[in-house]
């Protein structure tokens, strides 16, 4: 099993439109709705590839309870934590002409320290039991900025093992906690390091730091270009074929799915970067969000190639 939380929970709406007029009239030729949230469409990801995955975080409104009929239209089990304020909604306008998506986030619920406390308890105990969990996204308002670092501790105190992929403080105050792998793009890691640019030197000796704490898995996408690993054994180049885009949105999290997946599996390490990268470069060839087909990842795997930096 493994656990995706998603502590800032939404419904993603995707809007097809033919081109966006900012200011003018767009006529919606399609709309998707699903469950959202970065670590949704990782769970989204953990069962196509034909994992046994649930879900936690919160849910609040009828926000909330549409995320859960939601999840449960998909067969995803959840144990989303009842709040007091409405979960959030984030729509995603999609030109069908070159398959750019603009994303409107809103900002989500403010939760209460009471909820963070039963968030924490519930961890402690599912943390006895599951011994894979992905905690992936933004913060939601009331929860400190150490949220993750705390989760982190607690998953770790409990012998098992977490994937990060967040931004900003969360990020930084999280690799602190030492999870087991993490999953910066390029912009997340220069702005936790306070930089305006990082070559490729640059990322190999920030990502070694990382291991030498303790940090597994240093995964860093570099969209089309693939990702840049390292690990105790060394750096590594996994290259993406190419592709015709359709909708990038959720790459990354497809990316996570694929990467816990491996893991969990017991996969060796090349063929689960292969998997990881193979399941971001799936996603975008879709419109949906969080989508993966399993035969379609595998033609991609064996496209993929990895070398030694």
């Amino acid at each position: 099993m493994i656990t995706t939380i998603t502590l800032n929970a939404a419904i993603d709406q995707i809007y097809q439109i033919e081109s966006l007029s900012v200011g003018g009239v767009n006529r919606v030729g399609s709309i998707v709705k699903d469950a959202g949230g970065k670590g949704m469409n990782v769970a989204k990801v953990v069962q196509s590839s034909g994992a046994s995955v649930d879900v936690g975080g919160f849910a609040g409104g009828n926000t909330g309870d549409t995320i859960r009929q939601l999840l449960n239209s998909r067969s995803i089990p959840n144990e989303l934590i009842q709040i007091t304020e409405e979960s959030r909604v984030c729509l995603t306008v999609l030109n069908r002409e070159d398959g750019i998506g603009t994303e409107l986030l809103e900002s989500g619920p403010v939760i209460s320290t009471d909820e963070w406390s039963s968030l924490l308890d519930w961890l402690t105990l599912k943390s006895k039991k599951v011994k894979w969990f992905v905690l992936s996204g933004s913060l939601p308002k009331g929860v400190p900025a150490n949220a993750y670092a705390q989760m982190i501790e607690i998953i770790n105190a409990n012998g098992a093992k977490t994937v990060l992929d967040s931004s900003g403080p969360a990020l930084e105050l999280g690799i602190k906690a030492v999870p087991f792998a993490i999953k910066p793009n390029e912009e997340e890691i220069m702005n936790i390091l306070g930089e305006n640019e990082l070559s490729e030197l640059d990322l190999l000796e920030v990502g070694k730091r990382f291991v030498e704490s303790g940090i597994e898995h240093v995964c860093f996408t570099l969209g089309k270009s693939g990702a840049m690993i390292i690990n105790r054994s060394g750096s590594y180049k996994v290259n993406a074929p190419e592709i015709q885009p359709l909708n990038a949105v959720g790459s990354g999290d497809a990316f996570v799915g694929g990467l816990v997946y491996g893991c969990a599996m017991g996969e060796d390490v090349f063929t689960t970067y292969k998997r990881a990268v193979a399941s971001g470069t799936c996603n975008a060839m879709h419109k949906d969000i969080g989508y993966v087909k399993k035969d379609i990842v595998e033609s991609l795997m064996s496209k993929i190639t990895v070398e030694k930096i």
